[in-house]
């Protein structure tokens, strides 16, 4: 038997021992209802406390095994926040047992209201495809805390996150690893959360611990990722002394992990195979890349789940679908055999979580790219609307490690190198717009011919999802393209056009061609015409009352927009305010314009034209940026007011 544990979590009594390789969690019988400060009175939820503890344990077979405890208390004080927290749910994925729970209500007055064990009930999430307990604690009132534990005896994980953020404020989080004497974890803290500090116990066992007081709450932002900005830890096992002193689970191990799972277990048959469905692969490296990418991503079906057989290449071949894992293994085998130099690159999605080069955690490995350096470009395997030199915005701008092969002799490996995946340029994710105006004063008719050419993540790729759909989604997916307070019955011509000869056009992927003739967009004054020309690019994002900005701008990709407007003034009238269409906002970052919006006009008879350039060269902009860049976004919302004024000559 192993002595006991105590801790004070928060202020609650928690005591966990092992024994039989069981963890018992006890919390206070006689709750206190709690004292919320000042500042939080008026919070519709406000959580009391977050613990979450993981304890390590070898059973009785010497086999590593974990138990989790869960222990959360908060405080409810409207109708919606009851509703939120009056069924509870956890995952069973990863779980070995359901060991204990517990639930109850904590009225204002000090009586409790517990859980009727009877309410718990056994679902499977649908669309995730996980088993899930849920619970409904019933009796819950304004101004009730609900509290509740689970206790879970689960498989380990060398890797873990906690995220102790949300959006109501929480007054206090914690977390601990207790583990056996050989493994030694390592748990950092992001966003104010403390690193966990050490402690080796009585019985030698490990611990590890921190946490954090007043965790104010966290709002979405525009032009920024929630996520990866709320206070959380994340952890590693970094050592096993019974395996020696050397610090394991490193980037070097994954990308040999990797390398070796993607490359060494391979049925050549099956790569023959496929070298014979795909056909012959010929040309200059960038052009054998792109014709492997595309037969791929036009004949083979991406689920978003992994299973053994989506790993065989074989089952690839017959079956025609396969995980993004699968799909990568496929691309680099083929690059492989036809001599086309790459390396596998895994990172994570910035909106979601950034990459931490200084933290070896395979978590942060969820995502793929491949890198060809020959020709210094990026392929996304996972996404099949774009192609090569096209990669999801979200996965540049950051980290990633890159899984580089090496060779001694008979022996194949591969070393891992973190490196910076760049952003594409602004100027290869484009949105560009040619329009023709003109107006019929006699009927007051306004006729808009607009080309809009777009490229890259700026909508280029929507070439691909295009040819893909039916009829009626291509209908649909153009329409999105005319601004919405157009009515159909004002549309006279929308359809995909081949190319267009303007400069700003050339290698545009995909090519709106449209004719409209919208009524609100002219209006009489007495003998006065007026003309929205505003409109005619679009409702633009709008920045006007963003207050107490907490976050630095992050984007999901550099872009660019460039429209000229066309306008022919009817005979007989001229444009009293020709200067209204002038705009010039911009913001520098080390003496560079990375973002602007400029408009400028010229004025000869009765051709008026202007031309917009709009574009945002960066991804980020820390919080003294922030003005410039909103300006900027406003900028263009400002360009949708002006309205021209065209008087009798």
């Amino acid at each position: 038997m192993k002595p006991l544990l105590s801790i004070i979590f928060s202020g609650l009594f928690i005591t966990t021992f092992a024994k039989n390789n069981e963890t018992v969690f006890s919390w206070e019988k006689n709750p206190v209802y709690s004292e919320i400060p000042d500042k939080y009175a008026k919070e519709k939820i406000i959580g009391i406390n977050y613990d979450e503890s993981i304890s390590f344990y070898y059973n009785d077979y010497d086999v590593l095994e974990a138990t989790h405890v869960l222990h959360r208390k908060i405080r409810l004080n409207n109708d919606q926040a009851i509703n939120k927290f009056n069924k509870i749910s956890f995952s069973m994925n990863n779980v070995i047992e359901l060991m204990d729970i517990g639930a109850r209500a904590i009225k204002p007055d000090g009586r409790i209201v517990n859980f009727d064990q009877n309410n718990l009930k056994e679902v499977k999430d649908e669309k995730e495809g996980e088993a899930l307990r849920i619970f409904a604690i019933d009796g819950i009132e304004l101004g009730d805390e609900v509290e509740f534990y689970f206790v879970r005896k689960i498989h380990p994980s060398s890797f873990g996150r906690t995220y102790f953020q949300f959006d109501y404020p929480m007054l206090s989080a914690s977390f601990e690893i207790i583990s056996p004497p050989n493994l030694i974890y390592d748990v950092k803290g992001y966003n104010g959360f403390p690193d966990a500090s050490h402690a080796v116990l009585n019985d030698e066992r490990n611990r590890f611990y921190c946490s954090m007081t007043d965790i104010p709450l966290i709002k979405e932002e525009k032009y920024s990722f929630l996520n990866p900005r709320k206070a959380r830890i994340e952890y590693r096992l970094d050592y096993n002394y019974a395996r020696g002193r050397s610090q394991i689970l490193t980037w070097d191990d994954a990308a040999q992990t990797f390398y070796e799972d993607i490359y060494l277990n391979v049925n050549q048959k099956g790569i023959e195979k496929w070298h014979k469905e795909v056909g012959p692969i010929t040309g200059t490296i960038r052009e054998k890349a792109a014709q492997i990418e595309e037969y791929l991503k036009t004949n083979i079906y991406i689920q978003d789940y992994h299973i053994p057989q989506f790993s065989d290449l074989s089952f690839i071949l017959e079956n025609k679908v396969t995980s993004e894992k699968g799909i990568v293994k496929l691309y680099a085998n083929l690059f492989k055999k036809h001599g086309i130099k790459h390396q596998l690159v895994l990172t994570s999605d910035r909106s979601k979580i950034k990459f931490d080069k200084d933290f070896q955690s395979w978590n942060f490995l969820n995502n793929y790219l491949i890198f060809l350096p020959d020709i210094d470009t990026y392929l996304d395997p996972g996404n099949i609307a774009f192609r090569l030199g096209c990669v999801s915005g979200t996965l540049t701008a950051t980290d990633g490690l890159f899984v580089e092969p090496v060779q001694i002799g008979d022996f194949h490996s591969a070393i891992g190198k973190i490196k910076y995946i760049p952003p594409s340029s602004h100027k290869d994710n484009y949105h560009n717009m040619v329009i023709d105006i003109s107006v019929d004063p006699n009927s007051n008719i306004v006729n808009i011919e607009n080309y809009q050419g777009l490229k890259g993540l700026n909508g280029g790729f929507m070439k691909y999802y295009y040819r893909m759909v039916d009829k009626e989604t291509k209908t649909k997916m153009l329409r999105s393209f005319l601004p919405s307070e157009i009515p159909d019955s004002e549309i006279n011509l929308i359809e995909l056009s081949d190319s267009h000869s303007h400069s700003r056009m050339k290698d545009a992927e995909f090519i709106i061609h449209s004719k409209v003739s919208p009524s609100s967009y002219l209006e009489l004054a007495g003998d006065k015409l007026l003309l929205k020309v505003g409109l005619v690019i679009g409702l633009q994002a709008q920045m006007y009352f963003e207050q107490d900005r907490k976050a630095r701008v992050e984007t999901e990709f550099n872009r660019s927009y460039y429209r000229e407007i066309f306008f022919k003034v009817p005979d007989g009238y001229k444009i009293a305010n020709p200067e209204s269409t002038v705009l010039n906002v911009s913001q520098k970052i080390d003496d560079e314009i990375v973002f602007l919006f400029k408009s400028d006009y010229s004025y000869s008879g009765n051709s008026y034209k202007v031309t917009i350039d709009e574009y945002y060269k960066r991804i980020f902009a820390d919080k003294d940026q922030f003005e410039g860049f909103k300006n900027v976004v406003n900028a263009a919302a400002d360009f949708n007011k002006v309205v021209l004024v065209l008087e009798k000559e």
